[in-house]
């Protein structure tokens, strides 16, 4: 069985990588120095990285056009040779020639300056106070830090910040120490010691109002919980939308396994999304304090992308599923934990709404023809994500699916995957091969739509379902749907275009019949009564 899984993980198209930009190198760890002006938004960075090398090939790194490279180091050394500039440099990339063998290892040193157009965010904020923020998704973190801007390819990271007196630096890891410089000026020193994605190493700088929250998960593994807001928006932030943010952490812990950081910070920012899932450091849009719309859904969404996301990160854009399905499933999960079952259906039930009424449902989730990557944030790989995630559960049972998941967070934490292989880990957790549900969830648009006629006779009720969605979506499998006729469960499965199913011991002509009556599965059915 298990040969056979892994046969079929290399020939899936579940395993596709469709991104045209792939990572040559094994980037291990980024030393990032950065120095904003006090005024204006001009940058003096200097940023090394420690790289196992895979070929003979350069080494390369993206940095944008605006970055004017002052100098290289290899291995601490000038990159020259004969007083003729070895490495090159085009628009968007740093190319640096070496002699040595795939498996050895390599530091390169930029120092760089210049005015970032993007990724990085110099500005005032909402009460006039001057502000900077790295806002990094998808691949941004290029406009101002040289790096392998691509989610496969995940490193350690360090970062020294310099900021005036009376400001406060948060970014990722754990703060290590602050130097107090002369000229009014400090240094602050993080360190994360786990590998991340570029898109989640981030800076924050400003005068924010730092809350110690009680530690969270403590029975599990303490983690240090921190609220960062503006002044004006602190006490808000703290008994409103993050009063139960520990809680969200004790809950995802208990479910999928040990917070994979040391600690999480909750940072009011200039991010232009609702909120960014920064590993460790979690930036939320400004407006939605001012506004006093900051929900806790969002909390518990950007909280779970730090298990899914941020340790166990998609190999490939296309698969980004893997990231925000998991996470609006699993805020969906909370809602119900938190606030009763009613909820977390009625979460579920305006996700499929969402799914039914978008133009995406035209296109797979794992669309290999997309190349527009903010354009991936959408409704099949948030909510239709989360209704794969959920008709899987319906499909595996509650035991089965969240021992698979946790089994699949343990194996690819601090790792990259792709759907071939959360696909493998849930099939090995329920003994079958489950790739006909992945290919038709994650390949097949749109969704099954049921045209179901009846007739009853000495005690059979005859079913006839015709799957009436548009022929370019495909036919279904659907697999013990359940039907309520008068109250009583009834499982039937549907192969096929057309499908006639007998069920026994009807011993009346049904009044009422219901297609899923607990909503499991992701459908639309028209009951039309007797023939």
């Amino acid at each position: 069985m298990l040969s056979l899984l892994i046969l079929l993980q290399t020939q899936s198209p579940l395993a596709v990588r469709a991104d045209t930009i792939r990572p040559v190198h094994d980037a291990m760890h980024y030393d990032v120095t950065l120095i904003p002006s006090d005024t204006g938004g001009h940058i003096l960075g200097e940023v090394q990285i420690s790289w196992r090398l895979r070929s003979t090939d350069l080494v390369e790194m993206q940095l944008d056009s605006a970055m004017r490279v002052i100098r290289v180091l290899v291995d601490g050394k000038p990159n020259t040779r004969l007083s003729r500039t070895r490495y090159g440099r085009s628009e968007q990339w740093i190319g640096v020639p070496h002699e040595k063998q795939p498996g050895d290892t390599l530091s390169t040193r930029v120092r760089y300056r210049g005015y970032a157009r993007d990724g990085l965010i110099v500005g005032t904020n909402q009460y006039g106070a001057r502000t900077v923020f790295a806002d990094n998704w998808p691949d941004r973190a290029h406009l101002w830090i040289p790096s392998q801007d691509h989610p496969s390819d995940k490193a350690t990271v360090a970062f020294h910040v310099q900021a005036p007196l009376g400001q406060q630096v948060i970014a990722n890891g754990v703060l290590e120490k602050i130097d107090t410089l002369a000229q009014g000026k400090s240094v602050w020193h993080y360190r994360l010691d786990s590998p991340i994605p570029v898109y989640t190493m981030v800076v924050g700088i400003g005068r924010l109002s730092r809350t110690r929250l009680s530690d969270a998960a403590c029975p599990v593994k303490c983690v240090a919980l921190t609220v960062w807001a503006y002044p004006e928006d602190s006490a808000y932030a703290v008994r409103g939308p993050f009063r139960r943010a520990g809680r969200i952490i004790d809950y995802f812990s208990n479910l999928i396994g040990p917070f994979p950081y040391t600690s999480l910070a909750h940072v009011e920012s200039s991010t232009r999304f609702a909120g960014m899932e920064n590993s460790t450091a979690i930036f939320y849009d400004e407006k939605r304090y001012r506004e006093r719309t900051l929900e806790e859904r969002l909390v518990a969404h950007e909280t779970a992308h730090q298990w899914f996301g941020d340790a166990v990160t998609e190999a490939d854009w296309h698969h980004l599923w893997l990231s925000e399905g998991f996470a609006t499933y699993l805020a969906a999960l909370w809602q119900g934990h938190a606030d009763g079952d009613s909820t977390f259906r009625a979460v579920m039930a305006r996700a499929a709404a969402r799914i039914f009424e978008s133009e995406e449902t035209q296109k797979p989730i794992l669309d290999t023809t997309a190349t527009d990557l903010p354009g991936l944030l959408n409704s099949n790989n948030y909510q239709k994500g989360a209704w794969v995630l959920h008709q899987l559960r319906g499909i595996m049972g509650d035991s089965a699916f969240f021992a698979g998941l946790r089994h699949y967070y343990d194996t690819y934490k601090d790792s990259t995957a792709l759907s071939a292989d959360f696909a493998r880990i849930m099939s090995q957790a329920t003994g079958q091969n489950l790739e006909w549900y992945f290919q038709q969830a994650l390949m097949q648009p749109g969704y099954p739509m049921l045209d179901i006629s009846w007739q009853h006779k000495d005690k059979r009720l005859t079913l006839d379902v015709a799957q009436t969605q548009p022929p370019e979506w495909g036919t279904y499998r659907i697999r013990n749907l359940i039907l309520l006729v008068d109250k009583t469960p009834v499982r039937i499965s549907v192969e096929g275009r057309q499908s006639r199913v007998v069920v026994k011991g009807i011993r009346r002509k049904p009044r009422d019949l219901v297609v899923d009556p607990k909503g499991w599965r992701l459908l639309k059915s028209q009951v039309n009564g007797e023939r």
